[in-house]
């Protein structure tokens, strides 16, 4: 059976923010908390937007919520967009590089700063895959 193009495109996404915070060339990873879906695997602090609700407003909920802090928009960037097609989820990757307050794991999760080769050590979720690259070659590309 054919399916137009403008069917495809005419599909509702669920956006997704995700927060890249850098400190010191150290980035931060959260681990999936034990009560939710994928517990275990590592991902950028973030989540889905809510009802109305645009993306900066959910990045700093987001990030109030997990982490107890707020973020400063004056030194956040927007990075990237993905989308995932099998799951209608269009992520969005912002650039942190200050923020007010101490960060906290609000909800249990395990809080890691690595270097950002140091995501292929790390179980993260198939969603930031992509990102993982763009992050590296992009970001914080390798000097030889």
């Amino acid at each position: 059976m054919y399916q137009s193009t403008l069917t495809i495109e005419a599909k509702k996404y669920i956006n997704v923010v995700a927060c890249v915070l850098k400190k010191n060339e150290k980035i931060l990873i959260a681990s999936r908390p034990e009560s939710k879906k994928f517990s275990g695997f590592f991902e950028f602090p973030g989540g889905k937007l809510e009802k109305d609700e645009r993306l900066m407003e959910a990045l700093d909920r987001e990030i109030y919520e997990e982490l107890g802090i707020r973020v400063d928009f004056s030194k956040i960037y927007y990075l990237n967009n993905y989308r995932i097609l099998k799951h209608n989820i269009s992520l969005h990757f912002f650039l942190c590089l200050r923020w007010f307050g101490k960060i906290k794991n609000k909800e249990k999760q395990t809080l890691k700063w690595i270097a950002p080769k140091e995501l292929k050590n790390y179980k993260l979720l198939k969603s930031n895959e992509s990102f993982k690259v763009f992050l590296n070659n992009f970001i914080f590309p390798t000097t030889h």
